[in-house]
Protein backbone atom coordinates (compact mmCIF):
# COMPACT_ATOMS: atom_id res chain seq x y z
CA UNK A 1 0.00 0.00 0.00
CA UNK A 2 2.46 2.33 -0.38
CA UNK A 3 3.12 5.16 -2.99
CA UNK A 4 6.18 4.68 -6.48
CA UNK A 5 7.54 8.14 -6.62
CA UNK A 6 5.22 8.94 -9.68
CA UNK A 7 2.14 8.38 -7.80
CA UNK A 8 -0.35 10.92 -8.57
CA UNK A 9 -3.08 12.84 -6.57
CA UNK A 10 -6.75 12.36 -7.88
CA UNK A 11 -8.47 15.41 -8.32
CA UNK A 12 -11.34 14.27 -10.07
CA UNK A 13 -15.36 14.55 -8.53
CA UNK A 14 -16.75 11.43 -8.59
CA UNK A 15 -18.31 9.67 -5.59
CA UNK A 16 -16.29 7.34 -3.83
CA UNK A 17 -19.74 4.83 -3.52
CA UNK A 18 -18.87 5.26 -7.81
CA UNK A 19 -15.28 4.41 -7.37
CA UNK A 20 -15.79 1.44 -5.26
CA UNK A 21 -18.91 -0.03 -7.39
CA UNK A 22 -15.95 0.34 -10.18
CA UNK A 23 -13.61 -1.22 -8.71
CA UNK A 24 -15.77 -4.03 -7.65
CA UNK A 25 -16.90 -4.63 -10.88
CA UNK A 26 -13.00 -4.41 -12.53
CA UNK A 27 -11.68 -6.58 -9.55
CA UNK A 28 -14.95 -9.19 -9.59
CA UNK A 29 -13.25 -10.09 -13.07
CA UNK A 30 -9.58 -11.11 -11.77
CA UNK A 31 -10.38 -14.67 -11.19
CA UNK A 32 -10.62 -15.18 -14.89
CA UNK A 33 -8.40 -12.44 -16.26
CA UNK A 34 -4.94 -11.28 -16.19
CA UNK A 35 -3.76 -7.92 -14.99
CA UNK A 36 -2.80 -6.68 -18.45
CA UNK A 37 -5.23 -5.33 -20.81
CA UNK A 38 -8.15 -7.64 -19.18
CA UNK A 39 -6.67 -10.95 -21.15
CA UNK A 40 -7.26 -14.41 -19.68
CA UNK A 41 -4.05 -15.59 -18.03
CA UNK A 42 -1.73 -17.66 -18.84
CA UNK A 43 -1.17 -21.67 -18.04
CA UNK A 44 1.06 -22.03 -15.11
CA UNK A 45 4.25 -22.45 -16.32
CA UNK A 46 3.99 -20.27 -19.11
CA UNK A 47 4.99 -17.21 -18.74
CA UNK A 48 6.91 -13.90 -19.17
CA UNK A 49 9.95 -12.52 -17.23
CA UNK A 50 7.84 -10.07 -16.18
CA UNK A 51 5.07 -11.99 -14.88
CA UNK A 52 4.28 -14.11 -11.66
CA UNK A 53 1.78 -17.12 -10.59
CA UNK A 54 -0.89 -16.59 -8.60
CA UNK A 55 -1.93 -18.21 -5.39
CA UNK A 56 -5.24 -19.60 -7.91
CA UNK A 57 -2.93 -20.76 -10.64
CA UNK A 58 -3.58 -17.63 -13.30
CA UNK A 59 -0.53 -16.08 -14.77
CA UNK A 60 -0.54 -12.11 -14.45
CA UNK A 61 1.84 -9.25 -14.99
CA UNK A 62 3.92 -7.73 -11.72
CA UNK A 63 3.05 -4.36 -12.67
CA UNK A 64 -0.10 -3.47 -10.82
CA UNK A 65 -2.08 -0.84 -9.95
CA UNK A 66 -0.67 2.05 -7.40
CA UNK A 67 -3.00 1.77 -5.24
CA UNK A 68 -6.31 -0.73 -4.29
CA UNK A 69 -8.99 -0.54 -2.29
CA UNK A 70 -9.01 -2.78 0.52
CA UNK A 71 -12.84 -2.49 1.67
CA UNK A 72 -13.30 -4.73 -1.26
CA UNK A 73 -15.39 -7.72 -0.18
CA UNK A 74 -12.48 -10.18 -1.79
CA UNK A 75 -9.94 -8.59 0.92
CA UNK A 76 -12.06 -8.63 4.03
CA UNK A 77 -10.20 -11.83 5.04
CA UNK A 78 -7.51 -11.62 8.13
CA UNK A 79 -4.31 -12.35 7.27
CA UNK A 80 -3.74 -15.89 7.11
CA UNK A 81 -1.77 -18.07 9.66
CA UNK A 82 1.58 -19.22 8.62
CA UNK A 83 3.07 -22.00 9.91
CA UNK A 84 6.43 -20.39 11.23
CA UNK A 85 8.49 -23.64 11.20
CA UNK A 86 8.30 -23.70 7.29
CA UNK A 87 8.50 -20.16 7.16
CA UNK A 88 11.82 -19.70 9.06
CA UNK A 89 15.25 -21.50 9.16
CA UNK A 90 16.03 -19.92 12.92
CA UNK A 91 12.83 -19.32 14.65
CA UNK A 92 14.84 -18.13 17.75
CA UNK A 93 15.24 -14.80 15.91
CA UNK A 94 13.32 -11.84 16.54
CA UNK A 95 11.02 -10.68 14.02
CA UNK A 96 11.04 -7.16 11.89
CA UNK A 97 6.99 -6.60 10.76
CA UNK A 98 6.86 -4.56 7.75
CA UNK A 99 2.90 -3.53 7.03
CA UNK A 100 2.28 -2.94 3.46
CA UNK A 101 5.71 -3.75 2.05
CA UNK A 102 5.05 -2.99 -1.52
CA UNK A 103 7.49 -4.30 -3.84
CA UNK A 104 9.72 -5.75 -0.24
CA UNK A 105 13.17 -4.33 -0.95
CA UNK A 106 12.82 -2.66 2.51
CA UNK A 107 12.88 -6.18 4.08
CA UNK A 108 15.05 -7.76 1.34
CA UNK A 109 17.78 -5.07 2.51
CA UNK A 110 16.80 -5.69 6.02
CA UNK A 111 17.33 -9.11 5.67
CA UNK A 112 20.71 -9.14 3.81
CA UNK A 113 21.69 -6.36 5.98
CA UNK A 114 20.80 -7.61 9.69
CA UNK A 115 20.70 -11.45 9.75
CA UNK A 116 19.94 -11.64 13.08
CA UNK A 117 16.17 -10.69 12.38
CA UNK A 118 13.96 -13.00 10.45
CA UNK A 119 12.52 -9.93 8.47
CA UNK A 120 7.88 -10.17 7.56
CA UNK A 121 6.53 -8.01 4.71
CA UNK A 122 2.76 -8.26 4.48
CA UNK A 123 1.09 -6.54 1.38
CA UNK A 124 -2.32 -6.09 -0.32
CA UNK A 125 -1.15 -6.39 -3.91
CA UNK A 126 -0.13 -9.82 -4.59
CA UNK A 127 1.38 -10.31 -7.32
CA UNK A 128 4.43 -7.67 -5.75
CA UNK A 129 4.30 -10.51 -2.88
CA UNK A 130 4.68 -13.52 -5.18
CA UNK A 131 7.56 -11.51 -6.89
CA UNK A 132 9.13 -10.59 -3.45
CA UNK A 133 9.01 -14.41 -2.37
CA UNK A 134 11.21 -15.51 -5.84
CA UNK A 135 13.28 -13.14 -4.97
CA UNK A 136 13.69 -15.22 -1.15
CA UNK A 137 14.41 -18.35 -3.17
CA UNK A 138 16.61 -16.99 -5.59
CA UNK A 139 18.73 -15.59 -3.61
CA UNK A 140 18.46 -18.32 -0.83
CA UNK A 141 17.82 -15.94 2.45
CA UNK A 142 16.62 -17.77 5.53
CA UNK A 143 15.03 -14.93 7.15
CA UNK A 144 12.62 -13.44 5.07
CA UNK A 145 9.29 -14.32 3.93
CA UNK A 146 6.60 -12.18 2.48
CA UNK A 147 2.29 -12.41 2.86
CA UNK A 148 -0.43 -11.39 0.71
CA UNK A 149 -2.91 -9.89 3.00
CA UNK A 150 -4.92 -6.82 4.00
CA UNK A 151 -3.54 -5.64 7.42
CA UNK A 152 -6.71 -3.58 7.89
CA UNK A 153 -8.78 -6.89 7.77
CA UNK A 154 -7.52 -8.15 10.60
CA UNK A 155 -3.90 -9.29 11.89
CA UNK A 156 -4.77 -10.21 15.90
CA UNK A 157 -4.53 -14.26 14.43
CA UNK A 158 -1.15 -13.69 12.36
CA UNK A 159 0.49 -12.07 15.48
CA UNK A 160 -1.05 -14.78 18.47
CA UNK A 161 0.38 -17.18 15.84
CA UNK A 162 4.10 -15.71 15.59
CA UNK A 163 6.73 -17.24 18.41
CA UNK A 164 5.97 -16.16 21.74
CA UNK A 165 7.87 -12.61 22.28
CA UNK A 166 9.57 -12.51 18.70
CA UNK A 167 8.19 -9.63 17.57
CA UNK A 168 10.27 -7.09 18.31
CA UNK A 169 9.89 -4.38 15.77
CA UNK A 170 7.02 -3.05 13.46
CA UNK A 171 7.11 -0.76 10.45
CA UNK A 172 4.33 1.12 8.38
CA UNK A 173 6.42 3.51 5.91
CA UNK A 174 4.47 6.18 3.40
CA UNK A 175 1.05 4.29 3.07
CA UNK A 176 -1.63 5.36 1.11
CA UNK A 177 -2.31 9.28 2.09
CA UNK A 178 -6.19 8.67 0.97
CA UNK A 179 -5.93 12.27 0.31
CA UNK A 180 -9.75 12.35 -0.19
CA UNK A 181 -12.27 12.73 2.80
CA UNK A 182 -13.92 10.05 0.74
CA UNK A 183 -10.93 7.77 0.65
CA UNK A 184 -10.59 8.13 4.87
CA UNK A 185 -12.03 4.83 5.11
CA UNK A 186 -9.46 3.32 3.35
CA UNK A 187 -6.57 4.08 5.92
CA UNK A 188 -3.93 1.49 6.72
CA UNK A 189 -3.69 2.64 10.40
CA UNK A 190 -6.57 2.45 12.42
CA UNK A 191 -7.93 2.03 15.89
CA UNK A 192 -8.39 -1.71 14.60
CA UNK A 193 -4.85 -2.05 13.10
CA UNK A 194 -3.36 0.05 16.13
CA UNK A 195 -5.63 -1.74 19.08
CA UNK A 196 -4.36 -5.62 17.29
CA UNK A 197 -1.01 -4.96 17.84
CA UNK A 198 -0.69 -3.20 21.21
CA UNK A 199 -2.24 -6.73 21.88
CA UNK A 200 0.59 -8.41 19.46
CA UNK A 201 3.74 -6.72 20.67
CA UNK A 202 5.69 -7.64 23.87
CA UNK A 203 6.84 -4.99 26.60
CA UNK A 204 10.11 -2.75 25.35
CA UNK A 205 9.41 -3.79 21.45
CA UNK A 206 9.31 -0.75 18.92
CA UNK A 207 6.93 1.03 16.66
CA UNK A 208 8.15 3.26 13.60
CA UNK A 209 5.90 5.40 11.26
CA UNK A 210 6.95 7.64 9.06
CA UNK A 211 5.74 9.28 5.69
CA UNK A 212 6.03 12.15 3.57
CA UNK A 213 2.99 13.97 3.76
CA UNK A 214 2.83 15.44 7.53
CA UNK A 215 -0.47 14.96 8.08
CA UNK A 216 -0.30 11.80 7.05
CA UNK A 217 1.91 11.03 9.92
CA UNK A 218 -0.31 13.39 12.01
CA UNK A 219 -3.14 10.92 11.59
CA UNK A 220 -0.87 7.97 12.60
CA UNK A 221 0.55 9.53 15.79
CA UNK A 222 -2.87 10.70 16.63
CA UNK A 223 -4.58 6.83 16.52
CA UNK A 224 -1.37 5.39 18.09
CA UNK A 225 -1.22 7.83 20.84
CA UNK A 226 -5.40 7.84 21.39
CA UNK A 227 -4.62 3.60 21.91
CA UNK A 228 -2.08 4.53 24.81
CA UNK A 229 -0.31 1.69 25.00
CA UNK A 230 2.50 2.96 23.37
CA UNK A 231 5.00 5.71 24.41
CA UNK A 232 6.98 8.23 21.78
CA UNK A 233 10.84 7.78 22.24
CA UNK A 234 13.96 8.94 20.43
CA UNK A 235 15.82 5.94 19.58
CA UNK A 236 15.71 1.72 19.81
CA UNK A 237 17.81 1.22 23.29
CA UNK A 238 19.16 -2.46 21.51
CA UNK A 239 19.90 -1.29 18.23
CA UNK A 240 23.23 -1.55 16.90
CA UNK A 241 24.73 1.35 15.57
CA UNK A 242 25.58 1.14 11.89
CA UNK A 243 29.41 1.28 11.12
CA UNK A 244 28.79 3.30 7.96
CA UNK A 245 25.75 6.12 7.05
CA UNK A 246 22.98 4.49 6.20
CA UNK A 247 22.26 3.35 2.52
CA UNK A 248 18.53 4.00 0.69
CA UNK A 249 17.45 0.62 -0.25
CA UNK A 250 18.21 0.30 -4.29
CA UNK A 251 15.70 1.91 -6.93
CA UNK A 252 15.75 0.27 -10.26
CA UNK A 253 14.65 2.42 -12.72
CA UNK A 254 13.78 5.44 -10.34
CA UNK A 255 11.64 8.06 -11.88
CA UNK A 256 11.26 11.66 -10.62
CA UNK A 257 8.81 11.83 -7.35
CA UNK A 258 6.56 14.68 -6.84
CA UNK A 259 6.03 16.82 -4.02
CA UNK A 260 2.51 15.98 -1.93
CA UNK A 261 3.75 17.31 1.76
CA UNK A 262 1.45 20.43 1.12
CA UNK A 263 -1.83 18.78 0.15
CA UNK A 264 -4.82 18.42 2.65
CA UNK A 265 -5.62 15.29 3.70
CA UNK A 266 -9.68 14.22 4.13
CA UNK A 267 -10.38 17.25 4.16
CA UNK A 268 -7.90 17.96 7.21
CA UNK A 269 -9.89 16.37 10.00
CA UNK A 270 -9.99 13.08 10.83
CA UNK A 271 -10.57 11.26 14.49
CA UNK A 272 -8.35 11.80 17.47
CA UNK A 273 -7.03 14.38 15.77
CA UNK A 274 -3.80 16.14 18.05
CA UNK A 275 -4.17 13.46 20.74
CA UNK A 276 0.17 12.62 19.36
CA UNK A 277 0.84 16.25 19.71
CA UNK A 278 2.56 17.85 22.64
CA UNK A 279 2.22 21.33 23.13
CA UNK A 280 1.03 21.66 19.36
CA UNK A 281 4.08 20.03 18.05
CA UNK A 282 4.63 16.57 17.21
CA UNK A 283 8.59 16.74 17.52
CA UNK A 284 8.85 14.40 14.28
CA UNK A 285 12.67 12.39 14.28
CA UNK A 286 15.15 13.87 12.43
CA UNK A 287 17.24 11.03 11.56
CA UNK A 288 15.88 7.40 10.62
CA UNK A 289 16.51 5.16 13.96
CA UNK A 290 16.53 1.48 11.95
CA UNK A 291 20.06 1.84 10.32
CA UNK A 292 17.85 0.96 6.74
CA UNK A 293 15.70 3.52 4.76
CA UNK A 294 13.34 2.78 2.61
CA UNK A 295 12.81 3.04 -1.46
CA UNK A 296 10.67 5.89 -0.84
CA UNK A 297 12.29 7.55 2.25
CA UNK A 298 15.52 7.76 -0.01
CA UNK A 299 13.68 9.00 -2.90
CA UNK A 300 12.22 11.81 -0.68
CA UNK A 301 15.22 12.75 0.76
CA UNK A 302 17.27 12.89 -2.73
CA UNK A 303 14.62 15.51 -4.00
CA UNK A 304 15.88 17.62 -0.48
CA UNK A 305 12.25 16.91 0.85
CA UNK A 306 11.31 15.84 4.46
CA UNK A 307 10.14 12.64 6.31
CA UNK A 308 7.98 13.04 9.00
CA UNK A 309 9.12 9.63 11.46
CA UNK A 310 8.05 8.92 14.86
CA UNK A 311 8.96 5.80 16.91
CA UNK A 312 7.32 4.49 19.68
CA UNK A 313 7.70 1.64 22.70
CA UNK A 314 5.21 -0.61 23.84
CA UNK A 315 4.66 0.54 27.17
CA UNK A 316 5.15 -2.40 30.53
CA UNK A 317 1.58 -2.12 31.51
CA UNK A 318 2.56 -4.42 34.79
CA UNK A 319 5.22 -2.65 35.70
CA UNK A 320 3.09 0.64 35.59
CA UNK A 321 -0.08 -1.23 37.43
CA UNK A 322 2.74 -2.10 40.14
CA UNK A 323 3.89 1.50 40.71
Amino acid sequence: MKRPAEDAVDESGSSGDEEDEAEAATDSAAPSAGASGGQLGRLPGRRKKSQVTLSDGRVVSSKVRNHVNPLLPHFQKPVAVRDWSKVYKDLSKPIVLDLGCAKGRFCLEGAKRFPEFNWLGIEIREPLVVRANEWVVEEKIPNLHYIFGNASAGIADLLASMPTGMLRRVTVQCPDPCFKKKHQKRRMVTDRVISELADGMLAGSYLFVQSDVEQVSMQMADVIAANGRFERVERIEDAVAPSAAIEPVARPNATVGKDYQDHAVGGGEWEHKGTGAVEGSYNWLQENPLGLMSERESSTLSRSLPIFRALYRRKDEEKKAAE
